[in-house]
């Protein structure tokens, strides 16, 4: 029986810069779609954004998007790929749009373009069809907090006890959390953000121009809400970045203090954010990983797979040795960057 591949039309330059435009009318496009985070992607990743068009017979069904990056002799695409610090890809499309034949028409562009990988993370392809043809899962999970627009109460009853502790206990400490349109927020997160890596013996597993150049791309396109809290002496004592789109706000990452820790700003952070969300009129809050601390938000436990393919055994073993290279790496700089850090001080 002939396959049913859709065919991956590679975009023109033209086309290309009206990607926004292109995949406005569908519904299944999110925050990691927009051009302005595959430009952040670009700058961050040191990859290449590709985009295709998908079509059966002429007619138009969706778009698709991922990042080309080379690692030896491993041409790999991802939509997107680990270690992006991106919840979702894959095709931006209709909903008759059919997995089966998008995954065909994938495994079509991987032999014209010679792709080694393909990494996929999309909620408009079918896990089923996934793994008919041959991509193999990594199951992670994250806490989503329904965001209930109009009803405070409602968010506050659902919040563990503990957490509504801190919160009573930040607010009577007189903390404050404040939006923060500027560039500061992005080296005042990372300050923290080593901090709290060196308490916990570990290395960062990003450089400092990660959220700065996150900031960069997002602040003043309405996506990204960037925060601080202070205490009352004005010192600022825990940062937060979450990104969003129409719908969602995403925890992008967040750090304090030590006596920021101890005050409690991290409970107070949070639950600000999601009155802000509120406020703005966004559903979901996704807390991008799992954990006791995000479970007390009042989130429900949902699970993720990133589905990989591998086109040669030697990119599966390729793979493993990046990743168990990258992580004896982080192993051997804590260490390091401890020492350091003592002699600075």
């Amino acid at each position: 029986m002939t396959r049913k591949a859709y065919e991956l039309e590679p975009l023109s330059s033209n086309e290309a810069t009206r990607w926004d435009e292109l995949i406005a009318p569908y519904a299944n496009r999110t925050l990691f779609h927009r051009r302005v985070w595959l430009d952040y992607l670009e700058a961050s990743q040191g990859i290449s954004i590709q985009s295709w068009r998908i079509s059966e017979h002429g007619r138009t069904l969706g778009y698709f998007c991922g990042g080309l990056l080379t690692k030896g002799p491993f041409k790999i695409l991802g939509s997107p790929l680990r270690g992006w610090g991106t919840n979702s890809l894959g095709p931006a499309g209709e909903p008759s749009l059919e997995s089966s034949a998008f995954l065909a028409g994938l495994d079509d562009l991987a032999r014209r373009e010679h792709l080694s990988m393909v990494e996929l993370e999309s909620l408009a392809v079918e896990p089923v069809d996934l793994a008919a043809a041959h991509y193999e899962p990594t199951t992670t999970a994250t806490f989503v907090v329904e965001i209930t627009p109009g009803n405070k109460d409602l968010m506050w009853s659902r919040v563990d006890s503990t957490r509504r502790t801190g919160i009573r206990k930040a607010e009577r400490g007189g903390l404050v959390v404040e939006e923060a349109h500027d560039a500061a927020i992005a080296d005042q997160f990372y300050d923290q953000y080593l901090e709290v890596m060196r308490r916990k013996n570990l290395s960062p597993p990003y450089p400092r121009q990660r959220p700065q150049l996150l900031f960069h791309f997002l602040n003043g396109t309405g996506l990204l809400l960037p925060a601080r809290v202070r205490d009352p002496r004005g010192d600022v004592v825990a940062t937060g970045l979450f990104p969003h789109d129409d719908t969602t706000i995403y925890f992008w990452g967040g750090a304090s203090s030590s006596e920021g820790y101890k005050l409690f700003a991290n409970d107070y952070l949070h639950w600000t954010v999601m009155c802000l969300a509120a406020e703005r009129g966004l559903r979901r809050y996704d807390m991008c990983g799992n954990g006791l601390f995000k479970k007390k938000f009042g989130g429900k436990l949902i699970e993720l797979r990133r589905w990989s393919k591998y086109y040669s055994q030697a990119a599966r073993w390729g793979r493993k040795a990046y990743q168990f290279m990258f992580n004896q790496r982080l192993k051997l700089q804590a260490p390091l960057e401890r020492t350091l850090a003592g002699w600075r001080g």
